[in-house]
This record gives structure tokens, C-alpha cells and sequence, in this order.
């Protein structure tokens, strides 16, 4: 039916180019300053807090990692719940028991499935980094072994700490949240057993729900890709059919991402251990990494809940120590967490160069066989204040920047940020997120010994220039904090309007979202307030008072107006009702230390974003409300309900029996109010108009360079060769209706074809996502005009 469309469409598009007066289309300006170097300006201390995939649970370190190390299957473009084969040739879904290319796939009797890998063969880790660095780190060439994947899942494992990425492999494999070390032989036995390998292959075990043996119903086999590694237009309902416990879809979707990047084992032992540093001085001897070697199965725990890396110890002495090495397209060139960091082309790198992918649309329809034209030698990523991050995004300096959004009107004629935006600058609007951001409150805090963020008292000490360590404990504080938080404010003044307040912790959007929910604000209530604080501490912190330090990341504008406007609205409140009593000030810290420093209790209460690990709410629950969660550990906030809710929630079956359980959660959260989540925005993505290949994977962490490229083609020329021909006119009707993005949410219509949406509407520099006439009149203005194709570094 489609295709009978298509024909009508494209006699229509055939007899409209004659008749109809076409919109002023621009072609190609002056080639980019920097042809073969993209650059990404981005906020004062954003830097990357670790090198190590084991560490990586934030977005700075994993934009990094995924551009040098790679996973076994990775997303196909922008499609989170698209795979192809990278590391991995092959991965099967199969029964306990079954057999895959002649190997019998052990498991332990409580599995409930496994997935077996294939191990690309001969590829090579790259041989040195960092030539900011002297002597330049170097090492020898590994070659890439199943024994290194069964290493990397094991050794993600044993160096769990809480609020790292671990409880996502753990609560498949293991069914649970974290390292047992206080039963390290038993524990150590069943990490070994959840990961083991054959040959080429390697497997992971997936848990029955509390490790319960249980007889497997039927046996399969069920392949994931095809020979050019796409995946299996009925890969999905092949697996419907079958009795799988864990959801497939979360679980495929965290092993793709920078934490379960591979690393060489060998590396590691010839190289990080002989080179690091002492990391557990409570042990004898030196602990520097874990090699490995289970032994008797108690060695691990020395390994386990380091709050660093050796990795990033490396070289010890350096002002900024830190080395890869991994089998990515981009190697580590400069490192600097508090600057800038730089890669540069792996010119070996097995992949090939230009990349072969994304080639829209995704399975099962069939691609249209556009792909990137081109490749750059260096990605940098350096840090910028807000005014200089626009004038060079303006003066074409860089090629992205981020941009807060309520200097975005400075990127448009006349400051209108609904009108053209200045030339040389694309804009891609609107862009869904599956990210919230929140307001924190560590219940129980640690005192920092240079007091850093204030005076931290004893339990229940009250003092005027201080609070004590359990000052949210109190709920009435938690309240009264809370109602004084002004959502209109950054939704209205610091996103001008483009962005949401949600019901709970997670968009709207997703399944089991309880739009009924009650929520606070959204304006400040000092009504509200005034009770709660008369209520704190059994009446007794209005007359003595309390000095606190609100902290935010610096450079992050959004948070700093919020922050600060707390802060003055708590002083205000202080001078009406408690004497002046009441002090709170605004504190700008260092990304590099806010995240240590907030998982080490030392933050009072902080704002902070969640960036979805997975497209389920499952993923925004644990992390706000279980007790061993990356935000509820850092505040030491624990419910038991919550934590058994949590723990029955993903295994759930889809239904009623799943509903029930997260709206309860978002109940707790309400009454809780552990923290309140403020604002789920709608992007905006500006970049130069020379970037090619860009689009927009709602979990990826930042930006991966192997498929972008600069360069300026006629507008319509979208699959980039040496005209505007039929050729792309066809490929644009093929995608015509499609869509990236619906009712704020990243959905993908199955024909999206990024490649097309090259429209211009509103105007001449927007991309829209999504294809229509306009697309196809952009394409007509310069039908059959030749263009120049894409010329590689000399």
C-alpha cells in the first residue's frame, strides 16, 4: 500500500516542480576552518570524573569512553531498542542447556536464560594514549579474546561500588543490587558462574527471580543479527514468544553502553598492575587491580567499593594521571578533566573508515542505503564559559555548544528564538529526553573535615551557623524546602517554556507514569513553608536557626538560578518570620568533585539530572528511591517498602500487577520527598551547518564522532554523492510521514530516516524531525544541480 502511495506522491512531486513557486533554499557556504576536527564546547567543570568502565556512571566519562572502547552490540543510530554487532558477531538468546555451534551452554540450575556472544576475531587494542604526557604511555599489542569479555562482565562485577552502574548487571545476572562481601566464597562463585566462555563464545546467565532452580518449558535458539551484523527484522517477536524473566529489552540496552565497554585483560595485567598505585591499604601486600584469578574465592572483596580506579592513577605523579586503551575508532590523545580532552583517529581501526552505519530506517524495514560520506581525525571536547561557548558556536570556532536555554535567543536574528537562527547555525528542534532533573537531600550527612560546605553538627544539634548532619532527616524540612522551590521559574525563565514539570521521577511519557499523581509547586508557597519549618525538629529550629549551603555543578546555569533563588527565598523567609535567623547561600562546585563528593554523604542537598540508562521507569526508580540507588545511597535515604518494590518491579509481567507496583512507588515518593524531581526539558541542538551525520540517540551520553563528518552539501543532496537527483527525491518520499519524536516522547516512526529532514521549516537553518512537503521542496529548489562530494585528509 505504501509503495502505491509512494508512486502517486512522486508523479504529484514530478508535476508540482513545474508549477509551484519553491522556497529560497541556501547552498553550500565557505568549507569549515577546521575540516577534519570536530570541537564541542561545553560547561566549566564538566569535565570526565574516570577512564575506567567499571567507574563510568556519568555522562562526561561515558562521552569519552564510548568514542575509544567498545561493547559487544551497540545501538543502531538513534534507535535504543535497535542493535547491531560490534565486538560480538553474533548473539544468540537461548534456553539453559542448549547448544550453540557445537558448545553446550553450561549454567547454574537457577538460570532463566542466557545470551551467548560470538567474539570478533583479530582485533587489535590500540598500543599507546596520551601524547600530552611524557614519556607517551605505550604498551604492547593485545589482540582481543573471549577470555577478555569474560573478564570485563566479571571484573565490572567485582569492583561494585554503591551508586555505580553495577546493580544493572547484577540484578539480571544475580538477582541483586550489589556485591555480597560479607559471603565473599559464595558470592565470588556465583559472579564466576554467571559469566563463562567456550572458544569464541562467551555467555551471560540470566537469574530465575531469588535464584530459584527451576526446570526449563522449552528449548531455543534464537539468533539476534544477520550476516552484515543488523539485527533480525523478527528478532523481537521471536523472543516474545518465549518465557524470559528478565526483560531482554532493559538488558540489551545496558550491555551497549560505555560500562560494559571491553578491555584487555592482558592490559591490565602487564600494564595498569605494574603501574598503579596501592589502592587497598587496608590489605597487605598491594592491591592495585583485580587480575582475574578467583582462587579460593575470597581475594575479590580487596577489589571491591573503591571509590577510584587504578586507571586513573596512572601515570602516578601526573597532574592529571589517567590511560586507555581500547579497540574504538578513536584513540586518547589529551586529557585534561578540568579543560579539555582530545581523540584522534585510530587509523587501524577495524571498522573502516568512513563508517558503514547508521543507514535509516532501522529493521525490520529495509535500509535505504545512505551512510556517512565522510570522518574526521580528532574529536575535542573543551570546557567554555557560557559567553564564549556562543561567540565561537557564532564565529564557527567550534561545531557544537551548549547551549543554556535562555541565551538561546543570541543564536537567533533579532533575539528571536522562534525565528531564523544566525547564519552558519543549524538548529534541530524539538528534541524528547528521557532525563529528569531533581532537587536532593542527603538525610544523614558526612561532614567534610575542611568544612567545606558548612558547619555540619552532631545528630540534632541546632545551631545558627550550622545544621546537623540529620537536618533532612526531618521531613518538615524536606517540605519546607520544597514549597519554596520555584518550578515556573526555570521552566518559564530558564527554559523559556520548553520543558515540563513531571508527575514523579521519570517522564510523563513512559509506560506506568501516574498522570493522576499529586506533585508540588508549582510556585513558591510560603504559607506552606512557614508551617513546615514551625514543625522541624519538634518546634525548636525557628528559634534557633540554621546556615546551609545549597550546592549545584558550576556551569550549570539552569541549576544556579534555582539554587540561588532557594537560597534567597530561605533568607527572605528568615527575615519575615524567624529573625534572621535562617541563612542559605547558592554553591557552584567542580563536576570532578561533585559527584565524588556526593556519593561520599558531604553534600547537605544538591541538584543533579538523571540521564535514562534504559527506556523504562524501572530505571528512574531505583536510582531515586532504592537504598543502594546512585541518588537514594548518596543521601542515605531508605524506605523497605520501596526497596522490595523495586526489587519485584522489573520481573513484573506487563499489566496490572506492574502498574500496581510503580504507582505505589510514586506515591512513596510524594510522601517521602527524598528529593522533587523539577523539570524534564525538550532539547535544543545547535551546531554549525557543515556537520553531516548527526542525530540523536536519547541514551547516548554525548557525542559519538565515528559517523559525523563536516562538510556542506546542496540542500536535498541526502545521500551526499555529486548531484540533487531523483535518487534523493525517492529516498525522501520513502521516509514521507516520519517522525523523531511524539507527544514529547523519543519515539521513532519505523520509515525515519534522519538523513532526509533536510527541510529548513520554519526556516532556512531548522531541522524540524520529522519529513514532509517541506523536505521534498527543499530537494526540487535544487534538483539536478551538481554538488561536490566529500574529500578526504590528505
Amino acid at each position: 500500500m505504501f509503495k502505491k502511495s509512494l508512486i502517486v506522491m512522486l508523479a504529484f512531486v514530478i508535476a508540482f516542480a513545474f508549477v509551484a513557486p519553491l522556497r529560497a533554499y541556501g547552498s553550500p557556504a565557505n568549507p569549515p576552518p577546521n575540516p577534519y576536527e570536530l570541537i564541542v564546547d561545553t560547561i566549566p567543570g564538566g569535565g570526565p570524573v574516570t577512564l575506567d568502565p567499571a567507574s563510568c556512571y556519568d555522562t562526561a566519562s561515558a562521552e569519552l569512553i564510548f568514542n575509544i572502547y567498545e561493547t559487544l552490540i551497540f545501538f543502531d543510530g538513534e534507535r535504543y531498542d535497535v542493535f547491531r554487532a560490534r565486538l560480538a558477531t553474533q548473539a544468540w538468546i537461548v534456553s539453559p542447556g542448549a547448544t550453540v555451534e557445537g558448545v553446550t551452554i553450561t549454567a547454574p540450575p537457577y538460570t532463566n536464560y542466557s545470551i551467548v556472544f560470538k567474539i570478533r576475531q583479530g582485533i587489535k587494542f590500540q598500543t599507546w594514549c596520551r601524547s600530552d604526557l611524557s614519556p607517551i604511555p605505550t604498551w604492547a599489542e593485545y589482540t582481543l579474546t573471549a577470555e577478555d569479555v569474560e573478564y570485563t562482565f566479571e571484573r565490572w562485577m567485582v569492583h561494585d561500588y554503591i551508586g555505580g552502574p553495577q546493580w544493572m548487571i547484577f540484578e539480571p545476572l544475580l538477582d541483586c543490587f550489589g556485591a555480597d562481601t560479607e559471603h565473599p566464597v559464595e558470592f565470588g562463585q556465583k559472579i564466576d558462574a554467571a559469566v563463562q566462555r567456550s572458544g569464541d563464545l562467551v555467555w551471560l546467565n540470566i537469574a530465575n527471580p531469588g535464584l530459584t532452580p527451576k526446570t526449563p518449558s522449552q528449548t531455543f535458539v534464537i539468533p539476534m543479527f544477520e550476516a552484515d551484523g543488523s539485527m533480525r527484522g523478527t528478532f523481537w517477536s521471536d523472543v516474545a514468544t518465549k518465557p524470559l524473566g528478565y526483560p531482554l529489552r532493559i538488558l540489551l540496552q545496558v550491555i551497549a553502553q560505555s560500562w560494559a565497554s571491553i578491555i584487555s585483560k592482558q592490559w591490565i595485567l602487564n600494564y595498569v598492575i605494574p603501574n598503579g598505585p596501592d589502592m587497598n591499604e587496608d590489605v597487605p601486600g598491594d592491591q592495585v587491580d583485580w587480575d582475574g584469578n578467583w582462587g579460593d574465592y575470597t581475594g575479590w572483596v580487596a577489589y571491591c567499593g573503591w571509590e577510584y580506579s587504578p586507571i586513573d592513577k596512572i601515570p602516578q605523579g601526573a597532574a592529571h594521571p589517567g590511560v586507555a586503551c581500547g579497540t574504538g575508532p578513536f584513540i586518547l590523545d589529551r586529557y585534561d578533566p578540568t579543560t579539555e580532552w582530545s581523540v584522534v583517529r585510530n587509523p587501524d581501526y577495524w571498522g573502516g573508515w568512513p563508517a558503514q552505519t547508521p543507514s535509516p530506517p532501522y529493521p525490520p524495514i529495509t535500509s535505504s542505503g545512505i551512510k556517512p560520506a565522510g570522518y574526521v581525525n580528532r574529536l575535542t571536547v573543551r570546557q567554555r564559559a557560557t559567553a564564549t561557548r556562543i561567540a565561537e558556536l557564532r564565529d564557527g570556532l567550534c561545531d557544537f555548544a551548549a547551549i543554556p536555554r535562555a541565551y538561546a535567543p543570541q543564536l537567533h536574528v533579532d533575539n528571536n528564538r522562534n525565528g531564523p537562527t544566525l547564519p552558519g547555525i543549524r538548529l534541530n528542534y524539538p528534541i524528547p529526553a528521557l532525563q529528569v532533573d531533581s532537587f536532593h537531600f542527603t538525610f544523614d550527612i558526612e561532614p567534610r573535615p575542611d568544612n567545606k560546605y558548612g558547619k555540619i553538627n552532631d545528630y540534632n544539634v541546632l545551631s545558627e551557623d550550622g545544621i546537623p548532619r540529620n537536618f533532612f532527616s526531618d521531613i518538615h524540612v524536606r517540605k519546607a524546602f520544597v514549597h519554596l522551590l520555584n518550578f515556573t521559574l526555570v521552566i518559564m525563565d530558564q527554559l523559556l517554556g520548553e520543558a515540563y514539570q513531571p508527575h514523579t521521577c521519570a517522564p510523563d511519557g513512559l509506560p506506568y507514569v501516574n498522570l493522576a499523581q499529586a506533585r508540588y509547586g508549582p510556585t513558591p508557597d510560603f504559607t506552606k513553608a512557614k508551617q513546615e519549618f514551625d514543625q522541624a525538629f519538634g518546634g525548636n529550629l525557628k528559634n534557633v536557626g540554621f546556615t546551609i549551603k545549597i550546592t549545584y555543578n558550576s556551569g550549570n546555569t539552569i541549576r544556579q538560578a534555582y539554587c540561588e533563588n532557594l537560597a534567597s527565598l530561605i533568607n527572605k523567609l528568615g527575615q519575615d518570620y524567624y529573625g534572621g535567623k535562617f541563612h542559605a547561600e547558592a554553591m557552584p562546585v567542580a563536576w570532578s568533585e561533585y559527584i565524588p563528593d556526593m556519593d561520599l554523604h558531604f553534600l547537605p542537598c544538591f541538584g543533579i539530572g538523571w540521564l535514562a540508562d534504559y527506556a523504562d521507569i524501572h530505571n528512574f526508580m531505583h536510582p531515586y528511591l532504592h537504598s543502594e540507588g546512585a541518588f537514594a545511597h548518596a543521601q542515605r535515604y531508605h524506605n523497605a517498602e520501596a526497596d522490595e518494590l523495586i526489587a519485584q518491579g522489573a520481573r513484573a509481567p506487563d499489566g496490572p500487577a506492574r502498574q500496581a507496583i510503580y504507582y505505589r512507588l510514586q506515591e512513596i515518593y510524594y510522601n517521602d520527598v527524598p528529593s522533587v524531581a523539577i523539570f524534564v526539558p525538550v532539547g535544543r541542538g545547535y551546531m554549525r551547518i557543515w556537520v553531516q551525520g548527526h542525530y540523536y540517540n536519547p541514551l547516548y551520553p554525548g557525542l559519538y564522532a565515528y559517523d559525523h563528518w563536516k562538510w556542506e552539501y546542496l540542500r536535498g543532496n541526502v545521500n551526499y554523492d555529486n548531484k540533487v537527483s531523483m535518487d534523493d527525491i525517492v529516498a525522501i518520499l520513502d521516509a514521507y510521514g516520519s517522525y523523531a519524536g511524539k507527544l514529547g516522547m523519543p519515539v521513532f516512526h519505523p520509515r525515519w530516516n534522519f538523513h532526509c529532514d533536510v527541510d529548513g521549516n520554519p526556516y532556512d537553518t531548522w531541522r524540524d524531525r520529522k519529513i514532509d512537503m517541506y523536505d521534498v521542496t527543499a530537494a526540487l529548489d535544487n534538483f539536478g544541480k551538481s554538488d561536490q562530494t566529500w574529500v578526504p585528509p590528505p
